[in-house]
């Protein structure tokens, strides 16, 4: 069979016109004849140039193709073959390729970006773009322009152009993929420029899905920027706003109404994991995280200088919270189990069932919970 239709082009183009007439798709079609009467007897191009003229009406078996020397690109392939040439390419490939045409952005869009690891960073002179572990770096030039370096291309140069804007154009392609899921995505922005990322996020109509969200604070609004447009279960954000709350009072009621109106947020309550990164005392209001869920607290001051005392004033407050579920705190365990020892008088009657674990119940309350200090962490478990 597959000799006869070799040596006679017009059944072939007979086969495509009944296919084109019945309206299948091109591609879907030219997969039917391939499983039918054997592959190699037309290249795809020449199977959707008959198809397309028998579509149009146009039934002249014996047309010749050369009177029609139309020289075909990327840009004539249906979507059906862009898609599968596009998912071989690495996430940032794609990226590039988005800026083609607006034909291939729409392709492109309607994929799974296979994207896990984003971040983005920008500072005063320049400004980074991380798409799993491959960078992106948009630095400002001297005479207005940008330039833009990757490993994936030479170093461009784009005139009047400002890194950030560059950057943030190419951030919101991504972000506009409603098919997007992250593993985490990280942002570091400066203060000034959290406007602007803020009115990217306002025009999506739909949340970014990522199971860890980072970035850094340092006025106090980038949480209500970030959050409300953001689906993940870890939050971590690294507050670089408040020192010296033990002697500044007026520091020390900003934190308080700071975190209270954190706690507050729909996205820290459903969230699994909220991480602080902060410096923090004996004052530190943490009564105002009792909404969460799970909480992580980590110091830049070294462990064995946070007093036992503390952690132990933090761990009352904290049991009596109703739901949370996890808390987690470096510091020295070893100065910690001594004080809750309490020379034989164990605070909040703590029963040591086995070396460095506890189990703790706050009067007044059925829940209990378990306390494991057998490492340079503290970590307490509702049971």
């Amino acid at each position: 069979m597959v000799e006869a239709f070799a040596n006679d082009p017009i059944a072939l183009r007979q086969l495509i016109a009944y296919e084109a007439l019945g309206k299948i798709p091109p591609f879907d079609g030219y997969k039917n004849m391939c499983k039918r009467i054997g592959d190699g007897l037309m290249e795809y191009i020449d199977y959707e140039f008959w198809y397309m003229r028998f579509a149009r009406g146009e039934m002249d078996m014996e047309f010749d193709g050369s009177r029609d020397p139309t020289l075909r690109t990327i840009h004539d392939l249906p979507m059906e073959i862009l898609k599968p040439i596009f998912e071989t390419l690495k996430p940032i490939e794609r990226i590039m390729m988005h800026k083609v045409s607006p034909r291939l952005r729409t392709c492109i869009e309607s994929m799974d970006p296979k994207l896990r690891r984003l971040s983005f960073k920008s500072g005063k002179e320049h400004s980074e773009i991380n798409y799993d572990f491959t960078d992106v770096i948009y630095r400002q030039g001297k005479e207005g322009g940008c330039q833009v370096k990757s490993a994936q291309r030479k170093e461009v140069s784009v005139p009047n152009s400002n890194h950030f804007e560059l950057a943030l154009h190419d951030i919101s392609v991504v972000f506009n993929n409603p098919k997007l899921h992250l593993e985490s995505l990280y942002i570091c922005v400066d203060a000034d420029k959290m406007q602007r990322l803020r009115g990217i996020l306002e025009r999506l109509d739909f949340k970014i899905k990522t199971d860890r969200i980072e970035f850094h604070t340092e006025n106090s609004t980038e949480e209500a920027v970030i959050l409300p447009w953001i689906q993940s279960e870890n939050i971590c954000i690294h507050m670089r706003e408040y020192k010296n709350t033990k002697t500044d009072e007026t520091s020390l009621e900003e934190m308080r109404k700071r975190l209270k109106k954190l706690s507050e947020m729909i996205e820290c309550k459903e969230s699994k994991m909220l991480t602080l990164h902060l410096d923090l005392d004996e004052v530190f209001p943490i009564e105002q995280l009792l909404n969460c869920r799970g909480l992580s607290l980590h110091t830049k001051t070294w462990r064995w200088c946070v007093p036992a005392t503390t952690v132990i004033k933090f761990l009352e407050i904290l049991i009596q919270s109703p739901v949370l579920e996890t808390f987690i705190f470096d510091n020295d365990s070893w100065k910690l189990r001594q004080a809750i020892k309490n020379y034989g008088n164990p605070l909040w009657k703590a029963v040591d069932t086995k070396e460095s674990i506890f189990m703790l119940s706050s009067k007044g309350f059925d829940h209990v919970f378990k306390l494991d200090t057998s490492q340079w962490r503290v970590r307490l478990t509702r049971q």
